[in-house]
């Protein structure tokens, strides 16, 4: 071979070899080689439809967006007291039946970080019982009432409700100064201090795996354990006016950084295992807001999914491991969604979202029920239409803006006079409860949308009535309308099949106020109402 044909080869041999190695470098840093694929978000133009008043529904079952994950709720911190009451089966029944209920189908269950006996913990029922010893055992009988309750949830729910578990904190037994939350800070200007070392990462992996093996055992369907619960934020207690300390509840900050190994220790704990085999996933965190850019959860997923120079290396296995982010909805209103959105669209486009907690904060301006509480001008555990309308709007935007396979409200059930209780438990009276408006207006969606359908195109055609519709896997159409005008409106749909409407406003809960056979249908929009139509498509 002569020097020419040498020096062509040569050079040949080197071009496969880089780009080989540019192969493998894409691989490492994207988990695939190429570019990742767009996830289309919010509605289709069909959302601007019939600007001549016509008032005609229309749906496009040919334009898909999300497969549902389907609706729930937590168990904190309710259920360590309702597991023993008499009438614990009712109250479940009424969350978890899709018949005589709502029809969730997905339980958040708070794995305790055993703060039982905390009394700086202002409220009691917020202290949680833990099942890991000081001494490195497990006591999976503790926490019995609200494992009473979970029971119950998949007695009417059925075996394949999903099961999430969650914690606030790590077990006291793991965490630094041997509490739930952060020692409080002595100055405003004092760094935020995560309360869980980071030698103590591989244990807290195995609390939460041993834990999620314990319920498999027992033949729930974990479907996730969610480790980051609002990193964002510090958790730590205050001083009070004689140095004493308080806080409300258990939590852990952790920074990005420690946000980002902490998952690295759970990924490498879970991926490949039994538990991972059974469907049971990590959860990457859980931001406190749906934020977009120059955001901290921006930051956070920048950290745990970048793809700059400095993360190339070290995000691989996170980003070919996670599929999802769980957002919680608070302090969010459809503009910083949007933003969201386009930061979701830009950068991380292939992994979807789930909304994971949402109460109405009665100081969030965005919550579409501050101005309500302040014309009332007292505390209100809001149970009228207007609250749950507001809540519906917020559920049609994350459905709808953030293209949320799961919603998820904060507390099922809840004391006193506080806008986070789907039910009002009477601590006194067991059997009085005050079912609120958002329970049924949250009902309107979760009692119809099951896990897997699909969402599709809509438009309500009127003006101030929100919409979005899914189809089922038993080909059954959906449509759900909010109405947030002060007076009646109409719309009009053609429905194949039967049909059915059902309606929440200020004097019905979920009720069936029409039904009939396939045709173009008139359904009434009642003023501040939630109407869902059901039909079968052909």
């Amino acid at each position: 071979m002569d020097k020419t044909k040498k020096k062509k080869t040569l050079a040949i041999v080197i071009s496969c070899i880089v780009v080989i190695l540019a192969a493998v470098i894409l691989y490492i840093a994207f988990g695939v080689i190429g570019t990742d694929s767009k996830v289309v978000y919010g509605q289709s133009n069909l959302v601007n439809a019939n600007k001549d008043g016509s008032n005609t529904t229309v749906i496009d079952v040919n334009t898909n967006y999300q497969i549902m994950n389907g609706f729930g709720a937590s168990a904190c911190w309710w259920s360590q007291d309702v597991g023993a009451w008499d009438n614990a089966d009712e109250i479940m029944q009424a969350l978890y039946d899709s018949d005589k209920g709502i029809g969730l189908n997905i339980y958040r269950y708070n794995l305790g970080a055993g703060s039982k006996n905390d009394t700086h913990i202002l409220t009691e029922n917020r202290r949680t019982e833990c099942f890991l010893n000081a001494d490195g055992t497990y006591n999976f009988n503790n926490d019995k009432n609200a494992q009473a309750c979970l029971e119950l949830a998949k007695k009417y729910a059925g075996k394949d409700m999903r099961l999430t578990l969650f914690c606030n904190s790590a077990p006291v037994y793991l965490t630094k100064n041997g509490a739930s939350y952060c020692t409080p800070y002595k100055n405003e200007d004092e760094p935020w201090i995560s309360n869980l070392d980071k030698s103590k990462y591989p244990d807290f992996a195995d609390f939460c795996y041993n834990s999620a093996e314990y319920f498999v055992n027992k033949g729930y369907r974990v479907t996730s354990v969610s480790p980051i619960n609002e990193p964002q934020y510090n958790w730590a207690a205050w001083y009070n006016d004689d140095n004493t300390y308080s806080v409300n509840q258990e939590g852990c900050y952790y920074s990005k950084y420690e946000a980002r190994d902490l998952l690295k220790t759970f990924v490498k704990k879970f991926k490949g295992s039994d538990l991972d085999k059974k469907g049971v996933k990590v959860s990457m965190f859980e931001s406190g807001s749906m934020e977009g850019d120059d955001s901290s959860c921006a930051a956070y997923m920048d950290c745990i999914l970048g793809r700059g120079p400095k993360y190339v290396f070290k995000n691989a296995k996170l980003r070919k491991y996670f599929k999802e982010v769980s957002m919680h909805s608070y302090w969010s209103g459809a503009d910083t969604k949007k933003n969201a959105k386009n930061y979701f669209s830009d950068k991380y486009s292939k992994y979807s979202v789930a909304a994971t907690e949402y109460c109405q904060m009665t100081d969030d301006k965005n919550s579409g029920v501050y101005d309500l509480i302040a014309k009332e001008k007292k505390g209100t555990n809001g149970t009228s239409i207007k609250y749950g309308v507001a809540m519906a709007n917020t559920i049609v935007d994350d459905l709808t803006i953030m293209n949320a396979n799961e919603w998820d409200w904060w507390t099922a059930c809840s004391y006193g006079t506080y806008t986070d209780g789907l039910i009002y438990l009477d601590e006194d009276n067991h059997e009085n409860l005050d079912f609120s408006k958002r329970y049924y207006c949250l009902g309107n969606f979760s009692k119809f949308i099951k896990e897997g359908a699909v969402r599709v195109a809509c438009s309500s055609g009127v003006k101030n009535v929100r919409s979005v519709a899914f189809v089922n896997e038993d080909n059954t159409v959906v449509t759900v309308y909010v109405n947030n005008n002060d007076k009646k409106a109409y719309t009009t749909i053609d429905c194949e099949g039967d049909y059915a409407v059902y309606t929440t406003d200020r004097d019905n809960d979920i009720a069936k106020t029409d039904f009939g056979k396939a045709g173009k249908v008139k359904v009434s929009l009642p003023a501040s109402s939630v109407v869902t139509v059901v039909y079968e498509a052909k």
